[in-house]
């Protein structure tokens, strides 16, 4: 089972461009140490909850010396996208990085849909079209002219192609939407499951068989799964750091949807998405996060304690859910950069050997 990273990119008590230095920093890590790929996210606009605008950028700089390492785009919202553009500039930064980039991509936020002026009622039409048209973009010769709703193609040839063919692997973000699961599953892409979040466990599994149930006959799935983590040699100290990580993760996310409760949208578009704000409610403090993983176990998908309770928690879920791939959420909210590097050298020696064998 191929294992990597991820991190929203947020930056409370911090700023940007030691942001930006920390996460290169960590990407530089988890290529020395094993790790099979690196995710973060794209977002607009002033938020404490993710300064990354260009996350291929990000990556096309990190595989400059990161040498091995894969990189996840988790996620672009297409919405924003021209899908010939987005498979532009996709392609270019496959080329640049020797044919390692992934591609999640989502609806994106809500909020980041309003500046730049979509109206997040559309969010999943967009998506779905802007989806159908990108893989147009990789796989057709030439195009004439294709049209939609929302975006026309014309007299295109994508330049310059990239290095995987026909393109790089594409995955669909479904945190709490089954609409999502199931088309990604008939699209017969992979699917990001971003357990990471605070979702309920028994959300995720019913998210990932809707997805697996709608893939077309003779395709494989291709499921990553998201899960919060915190490892230590100190079964106490992992949950302290875990819970303050997830804890001010939370926080971030819950205090950007409540801030724009009132923008165009907004409300509908998180209608859909109740699990996730409740999620982020009962676990805004450490105190609360670490009181409702303890009441709630596994159905909060938090994986904290030493390699052994890792090793345990973990394989619960894949047996349950049976990923092909594994994201771990370690480096998140307030967490200090030397607690994010030492969990992550933690697992590499003591969990991911076993982990990647499951």
């Amino acid at each position: 089972m191929q294992v990597g990273l991820f991190t929203e990119f947020s930056y409370p008590g911090k700023s940007e461009q030691a942001t930006y230095t920390e996460v290169l920093e960590q990407i530089a890590v988890a290529d020395a140490l094993g790790f099979h790929f690196f995710s973060t996210t794209e977002s607009y606009g002033k938020d404490l909850f993710s300064c990354s605008p260009l996350p291929l950028g990000l990556f096309v700089a990190a595989a400059q010396t990161a040498r091995r390492i894969r990189f996840l785009t988790g996620i672009v919202s297409m919405p924003v996208h021209h899908p010939a553009i987005l498979a532009s500039e996709l392609a270019a930064a496959d080329l640049l990085t020797g044919g390692r980039i992934m591609v999640g991509i989502g609806r994106g936020h809500p909020w980041v849909l309003n500046r730049v002026g979509i109206h997040p009622a559309e969010s999943t039409d967009r998506f779905e079209e802007g989806m159908r048209m990108l893989i147009e973009a990789f796989t057709a010769h030439h195009i004439n002219e294709t049209a939609g709703k929302f975006w026309t193609i014309r007299d295109f040839q994508l330049s310059p192609e990239p290095v995987q063919k026909p393109h790089p692997p594409i995955y669909t973000a479904a945190a709490t939407t089954p609409e999502s699961a199931r088309f990604a599953g008939s699209i017969g892409h992979g699917l990001v499951q971003p357990g990471y979040l605070g979702i309920p466990f028994e959300l995720v599994k019913n998210l990932t068989e809707t997805y697996r149930t709608n893939l077309p006959s003779g395709v494989a799935g291709d499921v990553i799964l998201g899960i919060h983590l915190h490892v230590a040699q100190d079964r106490d100290e992992a949950i302290e750091s875990g819970s303050l990580a997830l804890a001010t993760q939370a926080e971030v996310f819950l205090s950007s949807s409540q801030k724009r409760a009132s923008l165009p949208g907004v409300q509908q578009a998180y209608a859909t998405k109740s699990a996730s704000r409740l999620a982020f409610e009962k676990l805004s403090t450490p105190a609360k996060a670490r009181q409702v993983i303890a009441a709630e176990g596994p159905n909060i998908m938090a994986v904290w304690g030493t390699p052994a309770n890792c090793i345990e928690q973990i394989k619960f879920y894949t047996d349950a859910l049976h990923p092909e791939q594994l994201m771990i959420n370690i480096a998140s909210g307030s967490l200090p950069q030397e607690k994010v590097l030492t969990s992550m050298r933690l697992f590499a020696s003591d969990v991911l050997p076993v982990v990647q064998n499951l």
